[in-house]
C-alpha cells in the first residue's frame, strides 16, 4: 500500500455513526490513531460512488504512512473493518462497533479493557441485572406459522475474536484447575486459539495437558507447541530413556527411581518438581533432568541444588523435548571427554627432554658449535680465577 494507491468504500456498507461505545470501550485499546481513521471512514463513506486516494486519509488526518498502515491493522484485528485488494486497489468495508454492554460481555475484549483502564473501572460501566421476571415472547407465539428450529441461546450470532470462556470455564471447574492470573491467562489462551486456528476445546486440551498443579500454565502451553521432531541416531539406551520419559509423569518417574533405591519421595522433592515445570519445562524434559540428577548423585534423595542448576540451563537453551535433553546431555559428554583428552595431553612435567628415550637432539652444526665456544670462554674465566 502506497499514498497514490486508490480505495473506493464498500456499496450498501452504511454503519451507525453512534460513538459512544467507541468512546467508552474502544478508544483505550486501539487509540486516537485507529480512533480518528475510523471516524473518517464512516464520515467520508459515500457508497462507493467513486475512488479515493489513500493520500487524502493522510492529509486530513495529519498521519505517516506506518501510523495508517498500523491503524489499519487495529481497526482489522477489532472487527471494524476489513480492507481488500482488487489489484491496484482496495475496498474498505466497515462494521458497527459493538454496544457497550455486548463489548464487556465478549471474553477476549473485556480483558483487553481491564488491563487498560482497571478491574473496577469496567465493572461499573456493566449493566445491572434485572430483578424482575422476564416476560420473553418466542417467534412462534407471535407468528405461529414459524417453525423454530433453533434454541434462543443456538441463535445467537457468534462474534469475531470470540472465545467461549463459559465453556472452557465449565470443563475447568469439573477438572479442578484454575487460572493463576485470569486477566492474563484468558488473554493468552485466546492469543494461541487465534494463533493455531483452534477451537475452545482444543484450546483445552493442551491447557490441561500441561497444567502444574491443576494451575493452568500458558508458558508450558507454548513450550508444548513449540516443540519440533528430533531427527538423530539414539542407541537403544537413549531410546528407552526417552520413551520413558514421555510416557510418565515426573511424579510417577521419581517414585520408580526413589523405589529402585529403597527410598520415599519427600516434600522437598515435590516442591522441586513444581519449580522446574514453574521454569515453563515440560514433564518429558523434567524427567531427563531427575535421572542425569540421580546418575551423579549416588543417594536415595535429589541432589536438589544440582537438578535445579540443569533445569535452569534446560530452561535457557530451550530445551522442548526428551530427545533435546538426550542430545544437551551427549554433547556435555563428548566435550568433557575432548577436555580431558587436552588437558592430558598439555601436561607439563619437571623431567628434561633429554631424559626421554624417544628425545633426538635436533641442534643444528652451527648452534652446537657456537654453544661449545661459550663453553670454553666459561671454563677459561673459571681457571682463572681459581689461579689467583
Amino acid at each position: 500500500m502506497k499514498p497514490n494507491d486508490r480505495f473506493s468504500f464498500l456499496k450498501n456498507n452504511r454503519v451507525s455513526q453512534d460513538t459512544s461505545s467507541l468512546v467508552q470501550c474502544y478508544l483505550p485499546i486501539i487509540g486516537q490513531e485507529a480512533l480518528s481513521l475510523y471516524l473518517y471512514a464512516i464520515t467520508f463513506w459515500d457508497g462507493g460512488q467513486r475512488e479515493h486516494l489513500f493520500s487524502h486519509i493522510l492529509n486530513h488526518l495529519n498521519f505517516g504512512m506506518p501510523t495508517l498502515l498500523q491503524s489499519f491493522k487495529i481497526l482489522s484485528a477489532l472487527d471494524l473493518l476489513t480492507l481488500y485488494q482488487k489489484g491496484e486497489s482496495y475496498e474498505l468495508q466497515l462494521h458497527s462497533p459493538l454496544s457497550s454492554q455486548e463489548f464487556l460481555s465478549h471474553s477476549v475484549y473485556s480483558r483487553l479493557l481491564e488491563k487498560k483502564i482497571g478491574d473496577t473501572a469496567v465493572a461499573s460501566m456493566k449493566q445491572a441485572p434485572s430483578e424482575g421476571e422476564e416476560l420473553s415472547v418466542s417467534l412462534s407465539q407471535v407468528f405461529p406459522n414459524l417453525t423454530e428450529e433453533v434454541t434462543p441461546t443456538e441463535s445467537k450470532i457468534k462474534m469475531k475474536n470470540d472465545f467461549d470462556l463459559e465453556h472452557f470455564q465449565r470443563l475447568m471447574a469439573r477438572d479442578g484447575l484454575r487460572f493463576e492470573n485470569e486477566q492474563a491467562d484468558v488473554l493468552e489462551l485466546f492469543a494461541i486459539a487465534d494463533e493455531k486456528k483452534w477451537t475452545w476445546f482444543e484450546t483445552y486440551q493442551l491447557a490441561k495437558a500441561t497444567a502444574v498443579a491443576q494451575v493452568i500454565s500458558v508458558k508450558r502451553m507454548r513450550e508444548k507447541i513449540a516443540q519440533k521432531q528430533v531427527s538423530s541416531d539414539f542407541s537403544p539406551k537413549e531410546m528407552t530413556i526417552i520413551r520413558e520419559a514421555k510416557n510418565k509423569t515426573p511424579l510417577e518417574f521419581l517414585a520408580e527411581i526413589k523405589q529402585t533405591r529403597k527410598g520415599n519421595i519427600i516434600q522437598s522433592e515435590r516442591e522441586l518438581l513444581h519449580q522446574m515445570a514453574s521454569l515453563g519445562l515440560l514433564d518429558e524434559v523434567i524427567n531427563i533432568v531427575l535421572l542425569l540428577t540421580f546418575n551423579k548423585v549416588d543417594s536415595a534423595n535429589v541432589n536438589e541444588k544440582y537438578a535445579m542448576k540443569v533445569a535452569n540451563d534446560y530452561a535457557y537453551q530451550k530445551i522442548r523435548t526428551a530427545e533435546d535433553a538426550v542430545l544437551r546431555i551427549r554433547e556435555r559428554q563428548q566435550k568433557g571427554q575432548e577436555e580431558q583428552k587436552n588437558k592430558a595431553s598439555s601436561t607439563k612435567t619437571n623431567v628434561p627432554k633429554w631424559s626421554n628415550p624417544e628425545y633426538k637432539n635436533q641442534t643444528s652444526e652451527e648452534t652446537r658449535l657456537e654453544l661449545e665456544r661459550k663453553k670454553q670462554e666459561m671454563l677459561a674465566r673459571l681457571e682463572e680465577g681459581g689461579g689467583d
